[in-house]
């Protein structure tokens, strides 16, 4: 990493305040050939902001005022001497002060460069830096505070003494093998130490689900057959006209999806087409997406009209989502020809009587989703993991698994041995100490240019 990086560091367009990072071994030497203050930017101490101009570095001609901050490595976010320029945000001036840097000799940045460089130069591990994109996209307040325990280390605090336990493991093992005489291996103590790892590890992963509750939210399909009130279900939720409602069954052929919050944690809901036979290819390809949506949903809607009688489409609609979390909504109580539901109908699932003409009963019917979310934890108690955290987490588990399967059948000691390094090159995935290059490009691959 012997190139200076530059990027507008704050969206594209016009805007009060444009953020222009430049950062690399020549950046305040960069810096001062379009930058004219009042000071030599190369006496400028760390960290501290200097007033003054941009210049056009050919001319010496000024074209905007700017306050330039400097963080000398590796006292900065990438590790290296970094140059913020902060100047007003207009898009001709940002892409002219960039091209003055880059003819000058510094090259644009690739997305997620500058966290990449932070990675590389030891400031964050793998993890940590896959929180700041995890911050940036956040949907609700409750995702932004569990990316941010992520991002002060908490996931790495609870794997890196378990990867210097299997470090020490190893090393023990290795030297049974290789001194056999001299160092006495004992299974039982192997097979406790691995089972405790396992147990940290399972206490560890206990933190996916809330975390993918957290950051994607809940996927919650509205379903129903036709003409029941889906849609009207949706709009009253949203607290907008978003989906089309009349008395024609079928009206809703394609699935509309839209989000709302309730306790802070991100819902989508999802109004699909009705459920029934049709000859209608449109509407049939409406319902194949509407089963798709009831395969994928974390609780479902279903919604039952209250001035009918169950249908035969009501009872494939109970027999597809049987095994989902499920909310029964039922809907249109105002009518004054109600059908007297039985308590049989209780045995569904949580239900909630509704009717979206007057609005009744739709506060009990987001506490009935806040119901069968159970009890939310606050992120700050719970150990944040991505999906691919997850992934590596089960792999080393299924590795340790058979470590412990393999002294229980009194396997060779370089048997296990394989397994437990197995297991601790896995982890090293998760902090970035044994990833491939692959595995990281990728990873920065999905930031943004100027992160």
């Amino acid at each position: 990493m012997d190139d200076t990086i530059v990027a507008l560091s704050t969206p594209y367009g016009e805007s009060g305040i444009g953020v222009i990072r430049l950062s690399g071994p020549i950046s305040i030497s960069l810096a001062q050939k379009v930058f004219k203050g009042k000071r030599d930017l190369k006496e400028v101490p760390s960290h501290r902001a200097v007033f003054g101009h941009i210049i056009n570095p050919t001319t010496g001609e000024p074209i905007d005022e700017c306050l330039l901050l400097i963080m000398r490595a590796p006292h900065s976010y990438t590790g290296e001497d970094t140059v913020e320029f902060y100047v007003h945000g207009s898009p001709v001036l940002e892409e002219l002060l960039i091209k003055f840097l880059i003819e000058l000799g510094a090259r644009l940045a690739l997305p997620g460069e500058f966290t990449k460089r932070a990675f590389l130069n030891g400031k964050l591990d793998l993890s940590r830096a896959e929180a700041v994109i995890d911050i940036i996209q956040a949907r609700s307040e409750i995702a932004l505070r569990s990316s941010y325990v992520q991002l002060q280390g908490r996931l790495s605090k609870e794997i890196k003494p378990i990867m210097e336990r299997l470090k020490d493991l190893i090393a023990e093992l290795e030297a049974g093998i290789d001194f056999p005489e001299e160092v006495e291996l004992s299974y039982e103590s192997t097979e406790a130490r691995i089972s405790d790892m396992v147990d940290k590890l399972k206490n560890i992963l206990n933190g996916a689900y809330f975390t993918r509750l957290y950051r994607r939210g809940l996927y919650c399909p509205i379903v129903g057959r036709p003409n029941v009130g889906k849609s009207s279900l949706l709009n009253i939720l949203l607290g907008e006209e978003r989906a089309i409602v009349t008395p024609i069954p079928g009206t809703t052929r394609d699935t509309i999806t839209e989000s709302i919050t309730i306790d802070g944690i991100p819902v989508t809901l999802i109004d699909t087409a009705g459920i029934r036979d049709t000859q209608d290819l449109v509407e049939s390809i409406g319902v194949n997406r509407t089963m798709s949506s009831i395969e994928s949903a974390d609780i479902v809607i279903w919604v039952i009209d209250a001035g009918e009688p169950l249908k035969e489409e009501d009872l494939e609609i109970e027999r597809i989502t049987r095994d989902k979390k499920r909310i029964v909504a039922l809907n249109k109580i105002d009518l004054s020809n109600r059908v007297l539901y039985t308590d049989d109908i209780k045995d569904y699932g949580l239900t909630v009587e509704i009717s979206c003409k007057t609005g009744e009963g739709i506060d009990r019917l987001k506490l009935k989703i806040k119901e069968l979310l159970g009890g939310v934890p606050s992120p700050d108690l719970v150990i944040p993991i991505n999906t691919r955290h997850e992934a590596l987490i089960r792999r080393c588990l299924d590795r340790l698994s058979s470590a412990l399967e393999g002294i229980r059948s009194r396997l060779p000691i370089d048997v296990i041995a394989g397994e437990v390094w197995e297991s601790y090159n896995i982890l090293g995935e998760i902090t970035g100490e044994t990833a491939s290059i692959d595995i990281v490009e990728e990873i920065f691959s999905r930031f943004c240019v100027g992160k």
